[in-house]
């Protein structure tokens, strides 16, 4: 009797590239529907945003997203206090940069905060309270600099 084992190389949705898109994408919409539909509180007519100052704001994302991604999948690769620590610390980090809301980094660190925050719960059984400071902090940081981004 021989068992065969397979091994998929696919990509989780709790994986830590799928969140720090989804936060990326989620800054786009919201700062690009703040402009389009006049949400935002600018009210002196300025200058409509050129093409270098959107370029600027990808690559801002664009560096939120390698170091998210980067922290992420070290976290993944190795215990769940690595996991519960990592999650933490990018829910503080998301919180943190929430002043500088139009750099993207709340929306990308505080989805992957939580990503990695539920990968701990799917491993281990239950959140920590880490991990559920993880969630919560790294969600309201989330939402807040989306809202912000909307009408700020």
């Amino acid at each position: 009797m021989s068992t065969a084992t397979t091994t998929s190389h696919r990509i989780d949705v709790l994986h830590p590239l799928i969140a720090a898109a989804i936060g990326a994408i989620t800054f786009g919409l919201t700062m690009t529907a703040g402009e389009v539909f006049d949400l935002n509180s600018e009210t002196d007519g300025g200058e409509a945003t050129t093409w270098s100052e959107i370029a600027l704001y990808a690559g801002i994302v664009a560096g939120a997203i390698v170091i998210a991604v980067w922290l992420g999948l070290r976290a993944r690769a190795g215990s769940p206090k690595r996991l519960s620590a990592t999650a933490l610390g990018l829910a503080i980090a998301s919180a943190v940069t929430f002043v500088a809301f139009w750099s993207g980094w709340p929306h990308v660190f505080g989805a992957v905060a939580v990503v990695l925050a539920v990968e701990h719960r799917r491993r281990v059984g239950s959140f920590s309270a880490a991990t559920l400071t993880a969630v919560v902090l790294g969600a309201v940081a989330f939402v807040a600099a989306a809202i912000t981004c909307l009408f700020g």
